[in-house]
This record gives C-alpha cells, structure tokens and sequence, in this order.
C-alpha cells in the first residue's frame, strides 16, 4: 500500500522542524564555544547539548544507514576512549606543552572572566593553557588520563584567590617570593604559576626570566622580563605549582618568606 500524499508531506515537514532546530542548537553551542567568559549555566548547556547534538545528527541521517552508522561509531569511540584506563601523565612532557601552549595566547585582549581565545583573564589563561595542554597529549600519546583531566579542569572553574588557595589539590604551594622580580630562577619551573599576596591576579613563569600574564592594564596578555616596572611584576607572590606538574614526593613542601624551602 502506497504512502497517502497527506502523510508524505506531514513526514517531510516534521523532518524540516527537526533539522531547522538541530541548526539551531548547533549554532547556539558554537556560539556558547566562542562566547569568552565563562559561566557554569554554559558548561551545563554545553554538556547537555553536544550529545543531544550527537543524537539529533544519527537521527536525521538514519536514512543514510552508512552516515547514520558512521556518526554513532564516532561517537561511542570518544565516550569508550574517555573511560579507558589510561596511563600517567609525563610531567616533563607536559610541562613542555603546557609553556607552549601559554606563550600562544600572547597578544589575545583581556576580558574579565574570559578563558579562551577570543578574550581572556589571569586565572582563564593558566587554566585554558593547562586544558589545551592535556587535550593536545590525550591525542597525541592516546591518553584517556590526559582527556579526563583536560575535562576536570574545564568543569571546575576557579578563581586566581581558588588557585593560591589549592583549590580542589589543583596545586601546591612551593614558597613566597617579595616579586617575581626578586623569584630566583634556581627555585621555580616553567609552568609555576604566581598568585598575588591578596588573590587577585595570577601569572605563569615560562623560563629565562619570563613571565606572562593577562594584564587588565596592558589589554592583553603580555610576556615580560624581569626585572620589568609592571605592577604585577612588583608585588608579593605564592609560587604555587600544579600538582600534575610537582614531584609527588616533595608536594606540600612549605617556604620562608625568602623564597628557600621549609623542609
């Protein structure tokens, strides 16, 4: 028995109101991506609306049996591939990558409560470095560790005050230096990261002197030298170090104010 023109069309229409909002959902979550500052309702979206997304495109291609098929396997190979065991992460490795991916925000403007490209904080751009970071060895080593923690840190968002305060055991407090001016090379790694005495701000040590920030006062993230006359530059600091970048057996290690370990 043949379809009745009636249906045809009803079917044809139901599937245009399907397609038109799975446009519209795709759109708002690249939207939702590209938007700068990050707020919780956003993470929450976008976790809810990527599989729904997933879903939607398996649906609308079913008649399209190898695309529809091909669409789900994609799928069920990145959800498998992050619940695999997965191995430690290489801090020498990461450490590495993560510096790199730092200096790559250099000349991005700042925006307050920003963490991606199109505009970003203090505490934005150590924290989104790190992610990049662990995404970039989740594919290149096939780590699912690397894409666990890549989604850890995405998921709890924190403050430059959360990170001096080791929030979550994100990180570790080392020592205090008077400035990163006065930070003597010999004590800190790349990849330490530097909160202020009063928990406003947050910078990160790249080697050779090299310090880089987003700075409200420069519109930007900069790398400077020290010594260097900027403000930030000149104020007490706790070098802090992630703890995926810290020894194990010397985390928790406290400081004198003059920046030597308190063993």
């Amino acid at each position: 028995m043949t379809e009745q023109p009636s249906q045809s069309t009803s079917r044809w229409k139901r599937q245009r109101v399907a397609a038109g909002l799975w446009v519209v959902l795709l759109v708002t979550v690249l939207i939702a991506l590209a938007y700068p500052v990050g707020l919780g309702i956003l993470r929450v979206f976008l976790a809810v609306a990527v599989p729904l997304l997933w879903c939607g495109a398996i649906a609308l291609t079913r008649r399209r049996r190898a695309l529809a098929v091909g669409i789900a396997a994609a799928g069920v190979l990145v959800g498998g591939f992050a619940v695999l065991p997965g191995r430690t992460v290489g801090r020498d490795r990461l450490r590495s990558v993560y510096v790199d991916e730092l200096r790559r925000y250099e000349g991005v403007r700042y925006v307050w409560g920003g963490e991606n490209g199109f505009g970003i904080d203090c505490s934005g751009l150590v924290r989104r470095a790190l992610i990049h970071a662990h995404l970039r060895l989740a594919v290149s080593t096939l780590n699912p560790t690397a894409l666990r923690c890549a989604l850890d840190l995405w998921w709890h968002d924190c403050t430059a005050r959360a990170l001096g305060e080791q929030y979550r055991g994100y990180t570790t407090e080392r020592f205090h230096v008077p400035s990163a001016n006065a930070a003597g090379e010999v004590e800190l790694l790349a990849g330490d990261i530097g909160v202020t005495a009063d928990g406003v701000h947050v910078l990160a040590y790249v080697g050779n002197r090299e310090w880089i920030q987003a700075d409200p006062g420069a519109s930007g993230v900069v790398i400077l030298e020290a010594p260097h006359e900027n403000r930030w530059m000149n104020q007490p600091l706790h070098i802090m170090r992630w703890s995926m970048l810290a020894d194990p057996a010397t985390n928790g290690v406290q400081a004198t104010p003059n920046g030597t370990p308190d063993l």
